[in-house]
């Protein structure tokens, strides 16, 4: 007896710099929950690293996740990003990252979320992805993740003031909806559950998950030892001390030669805390590449010559395949877990339409 199929048919018209908006239905938390890096399917990593292109604005404690990511990096080529925009700045010139590589613009723009003001990180960005300084010439291969961290202004800002880091952030999702942002809370500062810090925090919590939003949840990893152990109400702070001591040191104390605990020079922090937030980043790209959607649901992703096709799960299927062609009937057919970038049509792309045929193969 033949294996039984659902089948799902897209027709794709190209045109010269189509690109079908990233269709994110529900919103995605990135907190302590999402450091185990061994259950993120290699797969979703892969194609992460094909489909976005990376700028993260951040100063010195932003940079945690980038050391995290520099040491995961090279333990396993996996994991491996490409800082294309120093290499713009600074080398040769139009640079591309490596194939296998995530681009990853670091330290663009410069700043953070509350340096030098509250408002000023958003207008950069405005400038980098509109390119209307003339600054970011190679936008053309550029941005479609766009991250910023803050600095300390969480704890003293006003709840107005995270109201205007929120409205500047939808503004920005309004005018650019190809691109993906993500918000982030405040690292901790000793304030406890009841101090301004972790009541902002909660502000920027709340929008995100009332409106859908993608949120890297910086403080509450800081919250959190691997075993899930809660010490924010213990005076937590950003470089993990705490009323008993300091429970990164306690806990690679009592696991010597855990790869959490490698060593990695992290800003503010212990290496604990930015080898965890650099799992957490992966795990993010993961998702927003599609892993971890729930059924039925088909997504799909034009960016300059590649086609980005992800499909919810359908129960009980054990294998997928993709078809494609310029007539739905004949093409290539290879296996697949939940997604599929297919880089095959090179500029200048085709006038007509292109078919694709996704199977769920039910044993």
């Amino acid at each position: 007896m033949g294996k039984p199929i659902i089948v799902f048919i897209l027709t794709v018209a190209f045109c010269v710099g189509f690109n079908l908006t990233f269709a994110q239905a529900q919103g995605i938390i990135i907190d302590h929950t999402c450091t185990d890096i061994e259950m993120v399917p290699s797969s979703f990593i892969d194609s992460a690293k094909v489909h976005f292109k990376m700028t993260y604005g951040h100063t010195s404690h932003g940079s945690q996740i980038v050391s995290g990511m520099s040491l995961l990096m090279s333990h396993d080529e996996l994991y491996d990003f490409f800082n294309d925009h120093y290499y713009y700045r600074f080398g040769p010139p139009n640079p591309v990252a490596p194939p296998g590589d995530l681009s990853l613009w670091d330290y663009v723009p410069e700043g953070d979320l509350g340096n030098p003001d509250r408002v000023t990180w958003s207008l950069l960005t405005d400038a980098m992805l509109s390119n209307s300084d003339g600054a970011y010439v190679i936008y053309p291969h550029g941005r479609n993740l766009v991250m910023w961290s803050w600095c300390g202004q969480v704890g003293w800002a006003t709840p107005a003031e995270i109201d205007t880091y929120l409205t500047r952030m939808s503004w920005l999702e309004g005018e650019y909806p190809d691109v993906v942002f993500v918000y982030m809370t405040g690292h901790l500062d000793g304030t406890g559950e009841s101090g301004n810090l972790h009541l902002r925090n909660e502000q920027i919590r709340q929008y995100c998950r009332d409106n859908n939003k993608i949120l890297f949840d910086f403080a509450d990893i800081e919250s959190y030892d691997p075993d899930g152990n809660y010490y924010l109400p213990l005076g937590a702070n950003d470089n993990c001390d705490y009323s008993g001591g300091n429970w990164a040191v306690q806990w690679c104390a009592a696991h010597p030669g855990d790869p959490l605990c490698d060593y990695c020079d992290c800003a503010h922090s212990q290496p604990l805390n930015c080898n965890r937030k650099a799992r957490a980043s992966w795990w993010m790209m993961a998702r927003l590449a599609g892993w971890g959607v729930t059924p039925t649901e088909l997504v799909l992703q034009v960016a300059a010559a590649n086609v980005f096709l992800v499909w919810r799960s359908v129960q009980g299927a054990a294998s997928y395949k993709v078809y494609s062609s310029p007539d739905s009937h004949t093409g290539f057919a290879e296996d697949f877990t939940g997604a599929y970038c297919d880089t095959t049509w090179i500029a200048p792309l085709p006038t007509g339409p292109k078919y694709y045929r996704v199977t769920a193969i039910i044993e």
